[in-house]
């Protein structure tokens, strides 16, 4: 064997030495991380609205209630009852951040094509705060927490709950899809 290959046979022997080390050593540093919670992100105005959606119940034929983005990030599962909503009415009890969306729900009868008449439930955002400015926040917010041995959830707070309402004569007249 030559002295070269010696030498090569050496360096590749403390390389993989060395990954060894640093290896042991990231994931004794990962181990000793503790979770410090959820965080959010920016400003929050938090409100709490109903929106009344009046709609013409169908004898064989149910209103749908869509908004899969929305539906899905603030959790509505199911269509509650409730006396004091109007028959022919869907109400939305919406808690949200008034800084970031404005909820609204608009109620469409069944065109040529559609089987069903809707009501739709979304948001529209509001554009008040700059998302590059949110994500130098976030930057800042991880490494403060690296520094302090914890990682953190980060999160922005759009919509944070809906309640579907509905009187209860009409509890049969609407589901919600997704």
């Amino acid at each position: 064997m030559s002295r070269q290959h010696k030498i090569a046979i050496a360096i590749f022997c403390v390389g993989v030495l060395l990954c060894g080390i640093g290896a042991g050593v990231a994931f004794t540093e990962f181990g000793a991380l503790a979770y410090g919670g959820r965080q959010i992100l920016g400003e929050t105005d938090m409100r709490t609205t109903e929106i009344d959606v009046a709609f013409v119940p169908k004898k064989d034929e149910k209103t749908l209630i869509v908004g899969a983005r929305a539906a899905y990030a603030a959790g509505i599962g199911q269509v509650c009852t409730d006396a004091s909503v109007p028959p022919g009415t869907v109400r939305f009890q919406v808690t949200y951040n008034g800084k970031r969306v404005e909820p609204f729900a608009d109620y469409e009868e069944a065109s040529d094509g559609d089987t069903f008449d809707r009501i739709e439930f979304s948001w529209y955002w509001r554009g008040a705060e700059d998302e590059t400015a949110l994500m130098m926040a976030a930057k800042d917010i991880v490494l403060q927490n690296l520094k302090e041995g914890k990682i953190v959830s980060l999160d922005t707070v759009d919509v944070e709950k809906v309640t579907v309402l509905v009187n209860p004569k009409n509890e049969d007249d609407v589901r919600i899809v997704y």
